[in-house]
């Protein structure tokens, strides 16, 4: 049982529509941008009512991995931050880009002008970005660390501080983001339930590891969560998976 409220670095793994980021700030590297829209609009077939979502990001793709990539990229932002008094949201990961796995490092797209001052250090530092290219938008698995801040609601039900949109459903198993996909496209096929965009969560608690469901919708009912909840027990049993 988590306790109330409790804050730590959460690994979330997600599939997005990418493409490359054509702007004055992108320094010469390549940036892929997320879509600005959520998927479940597409699902539901319901209007695209939605301008803009918070959950809009940059993803400034690196050429070669090198050691404690997220752990010294982590470190070393927060150093450039305080030192050039920067506000940027930086969560460092990885992300497939041509069938193959790059590590990546995403930022919000509201934080494009402080990007300059930010490449340049991080060259500085060693890290090796790849070169600006044509890239066609197409789906790509993203994964990436974010400190993130939990509030227990009910029913071991947890919501992000930062973005009330953003909940978070513990689940009993340690799943691969394949299963993971069936389960949501399951769920979304075969109930009322297709308002809300899911990505894959793992946490290092230290003394303890947790895997949780995280779903996205400006349009979801905190009271309906349980029956999410529900659902995805439902498919965790109905899968046979492991340790359940």
């Amino acid at each position: 049982m988590l306790s109330k409220d409790f804050s730590c670095y959460a690994c979330f793994s997600t599939k997005l529509m990418v493409a490359r980021f054509p702007s004055e700030h992108n320094e010469g590297i390549l940036i892929l941008e997320s879509s600005p829209y959520p998927s479940y609009i597409s699902w539901s077939g319901f209007p695209g009512n939605l301008k803009s979502v918070k959950d809009h990001h940059l993803y400034l793709v690196v050429k070669k991995p090198f050691s404690c990539f997220q752990d010294r990229v982590i470190r070393y932002s927060y150093k450039i931050m305080k030192k050039m008094d920067l506000t940027l949201h930086v969560s460092p990961g990885q992300i497939t880009l041509q069938n193959e796995t790059h590590p990546c490092i995403r930022i919000r797209t509201e934080e494009t002008a402080q990007l300059k001052p930010f490449i340049t250090t991080l060259k500085q530092l060693g890290i090796q970005f790849m070169a600006d290219k044509k890239i066609k938008p197409y789906e790509a698995l993203i994964q990436f660390k974010r400190y993130t801040n939990f509030k227990n609601t009910d029913d071991d039900i947890f919501i992000d501080k930062e973005n009330s949109n953003r909940h978070f459903i513990p689940i009993p198993v340690d799943i691969d983001y394949e299963t993971f996909e069936k389960m949501i496209k399951d769920i979304k096929n075969n109930c009322d339930f297709h308002m809300f965009d899911a990505s894959l969560v793992y946490l290092n608690c230290g003394d303890r590891f947790v895997d949780m469901v995280s779903v996205y919708s400006e349009h979801c009912e905190e009271r309906r969560l349980p029956e999410l909840k529900k659902s995805l027990d439902e498919e965790v049993k109905r899968l046979h998976l492991p340790d359940y």
